[in-house]
């Protein structure tokens, strides 16, 4: 079992993220570039493939030549991918030719040599051609990753960062041990260091998890990010959705719970609708039950935005109640502005979310304050009002 998860688990982890990143330009497709390398050599690598490669085009050495092509595809997209993180339009453009010129010269060796065994003759060329080919772009990588990590204000991104140079520098010890072991029956002599199972195995596997796992690691935790706010605005949504279905681009169709893919999209979509649903409901909104709750949560010890949050939950609550028996309060109150921009009004529609979903569960009276009482509410005679799809308040 462990072999194979050594295996089959950093190649099954590079083809996850690949094919779960979309497209762009820039930056992001040149990491989509070094995630395709990494999938094609670490797939090449595994023992079943090198074996069904073998039978199919009867050279038992294929696999390995792919395995070393995605290696100087990730090493050449690894270093333009720094080099647009620290500012430049691209990498240097003789490094795309110096990598390009390394694989030819390598593909001219492994015509020339029978297999790829150390003591077969073109084999040093053929690995000294390979590790030229990559050598300069893992330096870039190492050079601009630790200077943009030195820079970089998120945390996330740093650590990132960090575990990609520390990747790519396993990388190199792996690719000088391959060099040094291919190196040793030309010239004479026994590297025994580079026969071990930590220099064979060990390092390489290091290597590729170490980079796959920092170039991962923003895009998991941006989805975990936007997943958890889909989620958490979703008691809000609903109670919303279910008084004016018209908010909704898309009605519903599965849980929250199973929607994964297009989050970012989908918690600004939420956001908007949110506050079209709010914008729909102000007619219904009692200043008077606004007030008592806001002075009861100060007497509580609330403060800030959980204090606005919970004042917010409390009249969208009764706001609801006024919608459901078709009634409106004789003043009316506006909606509250929220955040400064999308990011900080998200997280204001989250913790009223939060307070809505909390105050439900405390089975809170669809009525949760008196005021409704001493202001006596009239019928609605007409539409509450006509709104722009994705409107937001100015009150």
């Amino acid at each position: 079992m462990g072999d194979a998860l050594r295996q089959w688990g950093p190649a099954v982890l590079a083809w996850a993220v690949l094919l779960t990143r979309r497209g762009g330009t820039g930056a992001r497709r040149c990491l989509r570039w070094v995630f395709l390398g990494l999938a094609c050599s670490l797939t090449a690598q595994i023992p079943f493939t090198t074996v069904v490669v073998s039978q199919v085009t009867g050279s038992g050495d294929l696999a390995r030549l792919v395995n070393h092509t995605g290696m100087v595809l990730t090493a050449w997209a690894g270093q333009e991918f720094m080099a647009r993180m620290n500012g430049y339009p691209r990498g240097p453009r003789w490094q795309a030719w110096w990598a390009a010129a390394g694989f030819a010269v390598m593909c001219v060796f492994f015509a020339a040599t029978p297999d790829l065994r150390p003591q077969s003759p073109w084999v040093m060329e053929y690995c000294l051609a390979y590790a030229a080919a990559q050598l300069p772009a893992l330096t870039t990588v190492v050079v601009l990753g630790l200077r943009h990590a030195r820079r970089a204000g998120d945390r996330v991104l740093r650590t990132s960062l960090r575990l990609v140079v520390a990747g790519t520098v396993f990388g190199v010890l792996y690719l000088a041990n391959k060099t040094i072991l291919a190196m040793s029956p030309r010239l004479g002599f026994e590297f025994a260091p580079s026969r071990t199972p930590v220099a064979r195995e060990a390092l390489p596997t290091t290597a590729y998890l170490l980079v796959l796992l920092g170039a991962a690691l923003p895009t998991a935790l941006g989805w975990l990010h936007h997943y958890r706010l889909h989620r958490r605005l979703g008691p809000l949504w609903r109670a919303l959705y279910r008084a004016e279905p018209a908010i909704a681009l898309d009605p519903p169709r599965v849980p929250d719970v199973l929607v994964l893919r297009d989050l970012r999209l989908r918690v600004y979509r939420r956001v908007i609708e949110i506050r079209d649903g709010l914008l729909a409901l102000q007619p219904y909104r009692d200043p008077a039950v606004t007030e008592t709750v806001h002075a009861q949560a100060t007497e509580s010890g609330l403060t800030g935005r959980a204090r606005d949050a919970a004042v917010e939950a409390a009249t969208v609550t009764a706001a609801l109640h006024a919608h459901a028996t078709k009634s409106v309060p004789a003043r009316s109150g506006l909606v509250p502005h929220g955040g400064t921009d999308l990011a900080d009004d998200t997280a204001f529609l989250v913790a009223v979310s939060r307070a809505f979903r909390n105050a439900r569960r405390s089975r809170v009276p669809d009525r949760p304050s008196r005021a409704l009482d001493r202001h006596p509410a009239r019928p609605v005679t007409g539409p509450a009002g006509q709104r722009g799809r994705g409107g937001r308040s100015t009150g």
